[in-house]
Formats: structure tokens, sequence, C-alpha cells
């Protein structure tokens, strides 16, 4: 299901005259075995530092940009910069549709925050997302969420979570002026 709504997301992209990736490398083999679960706090910690809340809630954009060269070097494969929303049982967070993201490419954002989401999928459609359980967690009340990541396929979801790709790359970040936000602190 992922895969296709990946896949989607692909032609989506494409069909809004962004640049999407020549070609996808199909890959059955899972990535996030034991081994790379333990080591994902310490590869962010490394590049990033230690995190606090702050530098995490409702910093997704950002934050997968600068992850994104980490972890395609730690994996040695492509790592696929995803936009899109999520569920949580029947309430999506950060839901767009294809009409309200044309209408971001043709018109901007006006400003300074975007109600976006953003995380890294895999070759193996599996997915990195290391803000939303703190974003969800804080907003909620939830403690036991804040600082906990999520990365594992689609189908191992639980708790009626699910996430929904709409556009892959930071391309569209830039042509909806964005980035503009991060001028500063990008790369």
């Amino acid at each position: 299901m992922y895969e296709t709504k990946f896949k989607e997301a692909l032609e989506r992209t494409h069909k809004f005259g962004l640049p999407i990736p020549e070609k996808i490398p199909s890959n059955q083999n899972r990535f996030l075995n034991e081994k790379a679960q333990k080591e994902l706090p310490f590869v962010i910690r490394d590049e990033l530092g230690v995190l606090d809340e702050d530098e995490i809630v409702l910093q997704c954009l950002l934050l997968n940009i600068r992850l994104k060269s980490v972890f395609s070097k730690y994996f040695k494969c492509p790592v696929f910069y995803t936009i899109g929303y999520v569920g949580v049982d029947d309430h999506f967070m950060f839901k767009q549709t294809e009409d309200s993201l044309l209408s971001m490419l043709k018109n901007g954002i006006a400003g300074p925050s975007v109600s976006l989401h953003a995380w890294l999928t895999l070759p193996s459609m599996e997915i990195l997302d290391f803000s939303f359980s703190t974003s969800y967690g804080r907003v909620n009340g939830i403690k036991e969420m804040m600082g906990a990541a999520l990365a594992l396929h689609p189908s191992e979801l639980t708790g009626g979570m699910s996430y929904h790709p709409m556009i892959v790359g930071e391309d569209f970040l830039h042509k909806i002026g964005a980035m503009r936000l991060y001028v500063d602190t990008v790369i």
C-alpha cells in the first residue's frame, strides 16, 4: 500500500514539473535491521549533536534535509525526501491534497509556517521519521512519545498510524518559498 502511494507521489511530483529520481531501486531487502536500529540515534547525534525537544518539534522539513545525506551514506543507498501527511486512527495531521499542493506551487506560502510533514523513505519503502512522535507527544501531552523515533516498514505501523506520501524530493520546498525560512540553517 505505501509503495503504491509512493509511486503515485512520484507521478504527482513529475506532473507538477518537479524533478524526480531517475531510477528508484526496487529493493526488497530491509535496511532497518537490529544493528541499524541501535546505531541510528548515534548516527544522528554524531552529525547533529544532541537535539533538544524544541529542535525536533515541528522541524521535520529542515531536520530531514539535514539527515538525508547522512542516512544515504550510512545505508549506502539513495534516500528519498518525502512530503505528505500522517494518519492516527481517523485523524490526519498535516493533510494536503493534490489541489492544495498545486496551489502552494503556484502561489507560494504566505507566512512563516506551513502545514507540511516530511520524512525519509528508503528504497525498501521503510520510513525514517524523527520528528513526528515528539511533535505529537508535545501537542497531546504524551511524555512517553518525547524523543521517540519511527524507523520501520509501513506494514509494521500500529495504533491506527498511516503514512501518505504526496511529493518526493525537496525541490517542492524551494519552489513554494519554504526554504527561505531556513536560509541561515540549511547546509
